[in-house]
């Protein structure tokens, strides 16, 4: 028992011996560390299936570090709300807050058939603005988010699928979206809390493990639901703070909870990211149907999923950052409940499996 109690001294003494940061001594006024935007795409084409969850985009905006919410330079409305959140106005952290527009496609498995069969997974397409509130420090990291936008053919889903597929030869033309989800309004508000449980090493040009836990909570008719996160970041020169995760558009946090980095460390870093999380979902207007239009078709799901994630960044932390994940999930539909298929034709896939890849562009 000594080696384990060796171990357990050792991550305590890591944990609370690193004292939570205040604002002067987070390198705010360096000019090479400014506002971030974020493209980031989320597919299954390394899975070589276009069901279910098939793509999501999304084109975002970090503002820059700062001490305060009146520091922002945001709309009056962003820092009122970030000053009356429960604890997101004490000035041991820094706050940023982020924003972006973003596209999910979901679909049956079956793309040549003009008329799903009942029981199958219903063409949808989602359409949102997301507008978050992010305080964070070394030790600990708060986000709220608010997604409005639009489920239908106002999403504009089939279009881009329809170019993806057709004009770029991607895929099989799609021919079901006629029946995709009744048009209806999108409103989700979501809470996530971060902690560093340890971290061993230097995150200035030298090599660090961070170990950090963090539930959430969802609330919406996108996506109504409690998750439990857990994640280790390995690599050389890191950031200090939270890894951003992979996204899809209101299924996922905008983040950008990072530490910039001292004048004097590389301008070059690079990290592993292995991750998971269980996922309890209670609703869902993909998959259990509306509560405010005629459109009741649902579909049987797993409450209870879990996912693991792998992922490899590379940043040169004075232009731009790179990351590359892969999400693997356990079932979420139940393949009895689907609808048999013809010899031949694809079976809607069963689990939500996705890769990713984000480049954030620093000014």
């Amino acid at each position: 028992m000594r080696w384990f109690a060796s171990i357990l001294i050792t991550v305590l003494l890591t944990h609370f011996g690193n004292t939570a940061l205040f604002a002067d001594d987070f390198y705010l006024d360096r000019s090479v560390y400014k506002n971030t935007l974020r493209f980031e795409i989320d597919n299954d084409v390394l899975l070589k299936e276009d069901s279910n969850f098939s793509n999501g985009w999304s084109f975002q905006y970090h503002s820059a570090c700062y001490a305060s919410w009146e520091d922002t330079g945001a709309p009056k409305f962003v820092n009122w709300v970030g000053n009356h959140l429960p604890s997101f106005g004490d000035d041991e952290s820094i706050v940023l807050y982020g924003q972006g527009v973003g596209q999910n496609m979901i679909t049956p498995g079956d793309l040549t058939n003009p008329n799903p069969p009942p029981g199958d997974l219903p063409y949808a397409g989602t359409l949102t603005y997301t507008l978050n509130w992010q305080k964070f420090n070394q030790r600990s990291a708060q986000i709220f988010q608010a997604t409005v936008g639009i489920l239908g053919k106002e999403s504009l889903a089939q279009q881009f699928q329809e170019i993806v597929h057709e004009n770029l030869g991607l895929g099989e033309s799609p021919q079901g979206w006629d029946s995709q989800r009744d048009t209806e309004p999108i409103l989700n508000l979501a809470y996530a809390h971060f902690y560093s449980l340890m971290h061993i090493g230097s995150y200035t040009d030298g090599w660090a493990v961070q170990l950090s836990l963090a539930p959430a909570a969802y609330l919406g008719n996108l996506s109504t639901a409690v998750e439990m996160g857990l994640g280790i970041r390995f690599g050389w020169n890191m950031q200090e703070g939270f890894n951003a995760f992979p996204a899809p558009p209101g299924l996922g946090f905008y983040t950008n909870m990072l530490i910039p980095k001292p004048e004097v460390s590389s301008p070059h870093g690079v990290e592993l990211v292995i991750g998971g999380k269980a996922t309890g979902l209670i609703y869902s207007v993909v998959y259990d149907g509306s509560v405010i239009t005629s459109d009741d078709r649902n579909i049987d799901y797993e409450n209870f999923v879990v996912s693991g994630m792998i992922g490899l960044n590379y940043h040169y932390y004075r232009f731009f950052s790179i990351r590359l994940a892969f999400v693997q999930e356990t079932d979420l539909l139940i393949e009895d409940s689907l609808p048999p298929t013809q010899p031949g034709d694809e079976k809607t896939r069963l689990d939500n499996s996705y890769s990713t890849f984000m480049i954030d562009f620093h000014f």
